[in-house]
């Protein structure tokens, strides 16, 4: 990373990173960056820890990275004991971003697949103060109980390309969302574009629901 461009805010700590890296093509994330205008300075979230291959493809830009680990958050974990208003304010605890700051990129991963019905909720309300109508998000979701979830980190090769790692520790608990079902508890955002994997994954690219 060089250059004062390059703003990277780490809020989870120090980057965990494996030794080996598997590839993983991908078809939507390069549309992320048909819609925003690439010469002004961006604002990117990204819900996962830094890895170096991101903040490296991200240096190319005048840009803001924002890296929130919940994943290894304990509210996260043990979610199915709060009640949704109580994930809602651990949500905005983790969003506690400068007021002016408004996200032009969100990169979910698959985080989303994580959360249960409030919780999702829950995220969805945190994190909508911090939309704009240019905003965009990119994720991957499993919208049935056979998709196994491999418990991966995700790392920015290219604009084609994503890096996946092994990921240590507990692996979350997998609740899948159908399209409908994510549609109406993250009404934030809408569906621009889905793609099924061969895995049966869905990749996601989201729009602000307006």
């Amino acid at each position: 990373m060089s250059g004062a461009a390059l703003q990277f805010d780490a809020v989870a700590g120090p980057p965990r990173v494996g030794a080996v890296a598997a590839r993983l093509d991908s078809k939507l994330f390069g549309s992320l960056f048909q819609t925003v205008d690439v010469d002004r300075r961006l604002t990117v979230l990204e819900i996962g820890s830094a890895l170096p291959e991101t903040v490296d493809f991200f240096a190319q830009f005048k840009c803001r990275l924002l890296f929130v680990d919940l994943f290894s958050e304990p509210f996260v974990h043990d979610q199915a004991d709060l009640s949704e208003t109580e994930l809602r304010h651990c949500f905005e605890e983790r969003f506690r971003f400068p007021a002016d700051t408004r996200l032009d990129l969100c990169l979910f991963w698959d985080f989303l697949s994580y959360l249960d019905d409030p919780a999702l909720r829950a995220f969805n309300s945190a994190l909508r103060p911090w939309l704009h109508r240019g905003s965009r998000a990119h994720g991957f979701g499993a919208h049935h109980l056979g998709i196994r979830l491999a418990n991966v980190r995700y790392g920015v090769r290219d604009r084609e390309t994503l890096n996946i790692r092994e990921r240590g520790g507990r692996q979350l608990r997998t609740h899948p969302h159908s399209q409908l079902e994510m549609q109406e508890m993250l009404n934030c955002f809408a569906f621009e574009r889905g793609l099924l994997l061969a895995d049966g994954r869905l990749e996601m690219l989201l729009k602000p629901q307006v």
